[in-house]
Parts: C-alpha cells; sequence; structure tokens
C-alpha cells in the first residue's frame, strides 16, 4: 500500500469507526461515624476523578486535576438564613458549577461567628440539625430549601456561559439513616441517565458516594437527592421519612462540551529526519469558544498495519502560529484520559507501554502547529493525528 493510500485509508477508517462498547463507571461508598471514616475513600476518588492531577482553583480548563467545593469560602451574605445565589461557584468562585433547585433554594449553613447569629449547620430551620447533622470539612454544609433535589450543571471555569461535561462525580452526605433515599444521578449532554447511585446509611455521621466514568462517559448534569423530607421546622426523622444534608461536592475538571465538532479527524503520514526536518500539521481552530483536542504522534503503533521503518519513539510538540509550546509529550504512558479521548472519538488504541506519543489539550480559537521529532535523533515513519473530542 502507498503512503498516500495508506494515510487516506487509515483516516477514513478512523472517521467511520463506531465508538466501543462503554463500561460500567466505578462506584465509590464509604460511612461512618467520623471524617476519619471515609477519608481514604474520598482520597481515592479524588485521585482517580482529577487523573492524577491537583485540585484546581483558578480559570481552566486543564487537561487533568479536580474541582472540589466544601461551602467554607462561601460569604456570610450568600449564606443561612440567606440563599446562595445559584451561579456564586460559577462566577464569584472559580468551580464551574451551578446549583439550582425544582421547588425551593439552594442554602449553604451558617458559620459559628456570622453576624446574625444564625444558628450553625441549619440549626435556624430545627434545632435538633444543629446535633444531627456533621461537617466533612468544617464548618459549613449545603442543602436544597423547600426541596430535597439539587441540580447541578457544569460549565467551563473562567469561562461561565461555556457549557461542560465531567469524568465523575462525588456527594458527602451527613446522617443518612434510610437506605436507597440519598443518591446522585447523573446525566450526559443528550439528557439520558447514566445511572442512580446511592448513598449508605450511617445515622448521624457521614456518607459518601462517588461515581467515575472510567470509559469515557461524560456527565453534564447531576441530580443530588438528599433525603425524602425537606428542611423544615418540625422536620424531623422518622421510619419512613429521612432529613439530610450533604457536605463537599467534587467533579473532575470540566471539560468545554462540543456539540457539533467541525473536525472528526486529520492524520497525515511522514517520514521523521533529523534536525529541521521535523514532520508538521497546520490547523485553525474556529468559532469563539475553546474546544478539546487529542493529538498524538503514531510510531510504533504502526507496525500493526504492516507499515515497515516506523519512528520507534516519536515525540510530539504542540505550538502556537507565534511559537509558544502549548503541549509536549514523549510517551503517552497508558493515561487513562488519553485512553478515554481516543475510545470517544474512535481512534485505534495505542498499546500499554508503548513508545507512541499523545495528549489532551484545550484550544482556544487560533492556528496551531503540530511538530513531530524523533527522541535522541531516531528516524523513520509517523503518523499525525488531530481529533476534536466531541
Amino acid at each position: 500500500m502507498t503512503m498516500h493510500s495508506f494515510s487516506s485509508f487509515l483516516a477514513t477508517s478512523l472517521v467511520l469507526a463506531p465508538l466501543a462498547a462503554l463500561g460500567a463507571p466505578k462506584v465509590t461508598t464509604a460511612s461512618g461515624p467520623a471524617a476519619a471514616d471515609i477519608n481514604a475513600a474520598v482520597a481515592a476518588f479524588r485521585l482517580e476523578i482529577g487523573l492524577g492531577g491537583p485540585g484546581n482553583t483558578t480559570n481552566g480548563p486543564f487537561f487533568n486535576g479536580l474541582r472540589n467545593i466544601n461551602w467554607d469560602g462561601t460569604p456570610d451574605t450568600s449564606s443561612a438564613p440567606n440563599a446562595m445565589p445559584a451561579d456564586f461557584f460559577n462566577n464569584n468562585v472559580r468551580r464551574g458549577a451551578v446549583f439550582t433547585s425544582p421547588g425551593g433554594s439552594v442554602q449553604v449553613s451558617a458559620d459559628s461567628d456570622n453576624p446574625t447569629a444564625t444558628a450553625v449547620r441549619f440549626g435556624h430551620l430545627d434545632a435538633s440539625y444543629a446535633t444531627r447533622f456533621k461537617a466533612f470539612t468544617e464548618q459549613r454544609l449545603f442543602a436544597a430549601v423547600g426541596s430535597t433535589v439539587i441540580d447541578t450543571q457544569f460549565f467551563v471555569p473562567g469561562s461561565p456561559a461555556t457549557p461542560a461535561t465531567v469524568n465523575g462525580f462525588g456527594v458527602v452526605f451527613t446522617d443518612v439513616d434510610l437506605a436507597n433515599v440519598s443518591s446522585i444521578e447523573c446525566f450526559n449532554a443528550q439528557g439520558q441517565s447514566l445511572g442512580r447511585f446511592y448513598a449508605p446509611v450511617s445515622d448521624n455521621g457521614l456518607s459518601f458516594v462517588g461515581v467515575f466514568f472510567q470509559d469515557g462517559e461524560r456527565v453534564a448534569r447531576v441530580r443530588v437527592t438528599h433525603g425524602n423530607l425537606p428542611l423544615a421546622a418540625g422536620a424531623v426523622d422518622t421510619a419512613t421519612l429521612d432529613v439530610v444534608a450533604t457536605d463537599d461536592f467534587m467533579f473532575g475538571e470540566p471539560l468545554p462540551l462540543t456539540t457539533n465538532a467541525t473536525l472528526i479527524n486529520l492524520s497525515t503520514r511522514a517520514r521523521v529526519g533529523t534536525g529541521e526536518d521535523v514532520a508538521i500539521a497546520g490547523f485553525v481552530v474556529g468559532g469563539s469558544q475553546p474546544k478539546l483536542f487529542l493529538v498524538r504522534a503514531g510510531g510504533p503503533a504502526l507496525a500493526q498495519f504492516g507499515v515497515v521503518g516506523t519512528l520507534a519513539n516519536p515525540q510530539l510538540t504542540l505550538q502556537t502560529a507565534a511559537g509558544e509550546v502549548v503541549a509536549t509529550n514523549d510517551n503517552w504512558s497508558n493515561r487513562p484520559e488519553l485512553a478515554q479521548a481516543a475510545t470517544r472519538t474512535g481512534a485505534y488504541p495505542f498499546a500499554a507501554g508503548s513508545n507512541d506519543a499523545a495528549a489532551l489539550v484545550v484550544l482556544n480559537p487560533g492556528a496551531y502547529s503540530l511538530l513531530v521529532s524523533g527522541v535522541s535523533g531516531s528516524t523513520g515513519i509517523a503518523l499525525l493525528e488531530i481529533y476534536e473530542v466531541n
């Protein structure tokens, strides 16, 4: 097969290939009377959804990391007895989440030194809550008022009008008394449910449930149900009624939602030399919003297609038209976010531990160049690939 026909065939096959079947998400639960009883589970879950990255707090998006909300940074003016503005953690604090409640409002509980002397842990609604509810991270809690449902929608942190999706979501509940009541239900961008997941029971304690969509599904909205009786004066637990509040919310880095991908796949096969004789593919990101891209340099992976003389160890560099380096990668290192993106775009898989290169990047509109060279001056045939991740 000639160089041109191979490149055309491979690009066509990638465009037409259906997405691989997605498996069940990974669900993490834990419960106990104190924060120490769920700490390990929460920490492990954060590591998973963050893909090993940090807790991000500034304008995004980033290719890894997570966003965590512990409510303690909410000012007194946006806390009990006042309702919290739905977009506070989208416009004021860079978390990329908007919270609403059908038929009610959302509220953050008061802290111990608030200027109106409002009771802590929703004790202003019913005095018993101050002792029934516990905080995972002191001091504030979060709940719907007038409802038991909180809807969460995601946006790109720092770009509050840009819809986004996440790879997983977790919640800490407090005082869960009834099984199969308090839950999180995740929905994709088309409004289809990806499953409902229940918090374990821990009377007067803490319960955690988190779901990580490790095979590539993306979550655009989450419905959190805390108990089956809204917080209110005289509303207390019975054998069939359960009053529950929440603490920390956590989710993977919100990445921009692309509803209509304009570029499915661009691939070009080239011989990589030394010095300035590198392979280069240029492309332009249009529109007015950032978009998510998977860029790859296949070398060893081409052997499965019978290509002889492949580049043994490719290195990719993505840069702007001004020469600013956006991303660089030598070995893709089996990173899960790269495997997820390949699954979503229908890209052929890289072998675990191979020297093929890949990077997942969020790009603003503009011109870019993908450069591929050989590590330590190596030469050979490589395939340069650019995918817009929808």
